[in-house]
């Protein structure tokens, strides 16, 4: 009898009672609410591509996480305590995902009661490519041009590789890794240069320590230079002879570098015939010899020999004496 009155005066004008612990809800929620505040950040987005695969394109880079605490604690809190990230370290092939945003709080924020934190978009779709390593050349980039008579000789990089690590379309098609610049303007001996690499892709990563070593080889530039009607030099001719005809000039070819050959001036003693064996009037084959200096090197074509003509000298007559008065 006793059940049967509860349960009358529990169903006894039921819809009022249901209003009233209805609004009696709202109005508790209402004064929740009223002691607490919310704020909103927008944060980057982070990956975490430890795995097998990392992303090939472009994914929602910031996304908007919104914190809700106490009035008194919301103020405390700061972006720097919290980040979104997404992770890839489940996914073992290449293919588009759609992958839940996960947020990450410190510990002070954790603690506070009451406490709720939302993120927006909770899931992005990506796109992942499983990683590759590769090993490629790594190319200097040399601009400038040397001081004038030198040349480039060689550019060598060390290491000469570098290891890289990324999507493997990307890696596949990477042939070679570039360093910045190096101004060789008005350079004239061989000089090492520590640079770093070129920006890459995004996607790429090299795993090479920077700076590497580029030395640039420069060495002055050869040359050739036709020299023409030299005079030559006789030595040794007796006295008693002289040398009836005039003798041609001799024309030659040196090798050389730029700066040193280039205002080259053969001495008067460059080209040399002796005739110190000629005893007897008469047109002979005399052998020619060169002085040449250690920096210079004389063409085979140089001529060997010259055609020289001797004969007596004439003796002049002698002036008479004046005739002496007594």
């Amino acid at each position: 009898m006793k059940a049967n009155q509860f349960f009358n005066k529990i169903l006894d004008k039921w819809p009022v009672k249901v209003c009233c612990l209805i609004l009696a809800i709202s109005m508790y929620l209402f004064h929740q609410a009223s002691l607490t505040e919310k704020r909103s950040f927008v944060l980057p987005l982070q990956l975490v591509e430890e795995g097998a695969v990392m992303h090939n394109g472009d994914y929602t880079s910031n996304v908007t996480v919104t914190v809700r605490a106490n009035t008194e604690q919301i103020s405390s809190v700061h972006s720097n305590q919290i980040s979104a990230y997404v992770s890839l370290n489940g996914i073992s092939k290449g293919g588009e995902y759609n992958l839940p945003v996960k947020v990450k709080v410190s510990d002070e924020i954790m603690a506070f009661d009451p406490f709720e934190i939302k993120v927006k978009p909770e899931f992005i779709k990506i796109q992942v490519e499983n990683k590759d390593i590769k090993y490629v050349t790594i190319e200097p980039m040399v601009v400038g041009e040397p001081e004038y008579g030198y040349e480039v000789k060689a550019v060598t990089v060390n290491p000469p590789v570098a290891e890289i690590t990324g999507p493997h379309t990307m890696i596949e098609n990477t042939k070679m890794i570039y360093t910045e610049k190096v101004d060789i303007t008005d350079l004239a001996k061989k000089e090492s240069f520590d640079v770093n690499f070129r920006p890459l892709n995004k996607l790429l990563t090299i795993s090479q320590k920077e700076p590497v070593e580029v030395t640039v080889l420069i060495e002055p530039m050869q040359m050739e230079k036709i020299f023409e009607n030299i005079e030559v030099n006789v030595t040794g001719l007796d006295p008693l002879f002289v040398i009836s005809e005039e003798l041609p000039g001799i024309s030659f070819v040196l090798e050389g570098t730029v700066p040193v050959l280039e205002n080259y001036t053969p001495t008067k003693r460059f080209v040399n015939a002796d005739l110190s064996k000629l005893t007897e009037p008469g047109e002979y084959e005399v052998p020619l010899t060169y002085s040449v200096p250690s920096y210079l090197t004389l063409k085979d074509d140089a001529p060997q020999s010259i055609w020289i003509k001797i004969e007596h000298k004439v003796n002049e007559p002698l002036e008479p004496l004046d005739e002496v008065t007594e």
